[in-house]
């Protein structure tokens, strides 16, 4: 196998997420999408994901029928991002005609974005980024050296481009497996810049099988994040406790709710003394507010789930955290509201959902509490597949 292969593919702890939580939320979208539709109409999902060489998370989509290929047998509404160009070509030969990008995900999504005011200075209300428009880094005007960094600026700006064209998706899987919030990482951190355009490009218009264009109302999403970092900034830590000490204050019903959870009613105390359970609240909140931010919000009825479980590694155990969601578009949408304004729907789907975080325990994922051989069949199931379409596996 290439050295791409997700190593923690064998994790059963993981494997659970992903038919506990992954597929049922891909199947309840690919159900939603065409609802309503005329049979000519209906189209296949569009999934975003980072699925490493072995592509299990899209394969276990395949044998479930959730993802269906093309009728020239390709998986052309499956998008991926690898770090280089062999490992993309890897994992297209076990989900061929899947269209990948080459580089660092957040690195090429923010290319240019810090450091020089001309490059990715751009709104987010110009959807497509207005990349197409951007001055060459090598033009004159730009006065960029001819140096293997502005080619490599180029580069990603030209991945970037050719990303966005491909916006909205009806499923985002963000499986990063790293931290959330970086310790030399100026606020609000590069992964939530990154985040907020993703967001903001889910807002393009799809063109549909009759050729019309329209907007999607909803996506699902899936982010996967460790617990910390144990060395988090001052920054982070006030804004995560401004954000829980905000919605106490909101809300008086929510304080004996945070005492069960953390164990005292006072948020700094729990900052320090119970970093897992403070983090844990606070962070759905973020992606919340990224959300509403891009016009979008948590969809109250099918809930939010966050699902953990722990690891082992040579500097000790860490808690990995998986989200799982619905996200809707506000109505009316922002270019029709007043500046400033939230619509209502939002709002009172946004309290519900700070309830329903502040009330639900996290779903525990632990070695005796998942059904391992139903795991390992599925597992079987999936590698059968992949032999399938990569018999040299």
């Amino acid at each position: 196998m290439s050295d791409g292969i997700f190593k923690y593919e064998d994790c059963l702890l993981k494997h659970h997420v992903r038919t506990d939580g992954w597929l049922p939320l891909c199947r309840d979208r690919k159900k939603r999408i065409n609802s309503g539709q005329k049979p000519k109409n209906y189209r296949r999902l569009r999934y975003f994901t980072f699925c490493a060489v072995g592509a299990i998370d899209v394969l276990m989509l395949d044998v479930a029928k959730v993802i269906t290929q093309s009728q020239q047998k390709t998986f052309d509404t499956v998008f991926f991002f690898d770090r280089d160009s062999q490992l993309v070509v890897e994992t297209q030969k076990r989900i061929p005609g899947a269209v990948g990008f080459v580089g660092d995900f957040i690195e090429t999504i923010l290319a240019g974005d810090l450091g020089n005011p001309h490059l990715g200075a751009e709104s987010t209300d110009n959807l497509d980024g207005g990349y197409a428009n951007f001055e060459d880094p090598l033009s004159p005007e730009m006065q960029q050296p001819d140096t293997a960094a502005t080619r490599d600026l180029q580069r990603r700006r030209a991945e970037r481009g050719l990303f966005v064209k491909e916006f909205p998706f009806d499923v985002i899987n963000l499986d990063l497996e790293e931290f959330l919030f970086k310790p030399r990482d100026p606020m609000p951190g590069k992964i939530i810049n990154a985040l907020r355009r993703v967001f903001a490009w889910q807002r393009k218009l799809l063109t549909l099988p009759n050729g019309q264009q329209q907007g999607i109302d909803g996506f699902s999403l899936m982010f996967t994040t460790q617990v910390g970092p144990p060395n988090m900034s001052p920054d982070y830590l006030a804004m995560l406790q401004a954000e829980l000490e905000a919605n106490l204050k909101d809300d008086a019903t929510l304080q004996p709710l945070f005492l069960i959870k953390t164990g005292t009613d006072n948020v700094q105390h729990a900052r320090k003394n119970n970093f897992d359970a403070f983090f844990k609240l606070a962070m759905p909140k973020v992606f919340a507010n990224v959300l509403m931010e891009e016009d979008w919000y948590f969809d109250p009825e099918s809930g939010l789930k966050v699902y953990e479980f722990e690891r082992t590694s040579a500097s000790g155990p860490y808690t990995m955290l998986h989200l799982v969601a619905d996200v809707r578009r506000q109505v009316p949408p922002r270019e029709r509201r007043a500046p400033g304004k939230t619509s209502p729907t939002a709002q009172q789907a946004y309290r519900e959902v700070v309830r329903e975080v502040f009330s639900n325990p996290e779903i525990r994922v632990t070695e005796d509490g998942v059904d391992s051989e139903a795991l390992k069949r599925s597992l079987e199931k999936i590698r059968a597949r992949r032999r399938k379409y990569c018999p040299d596996e």
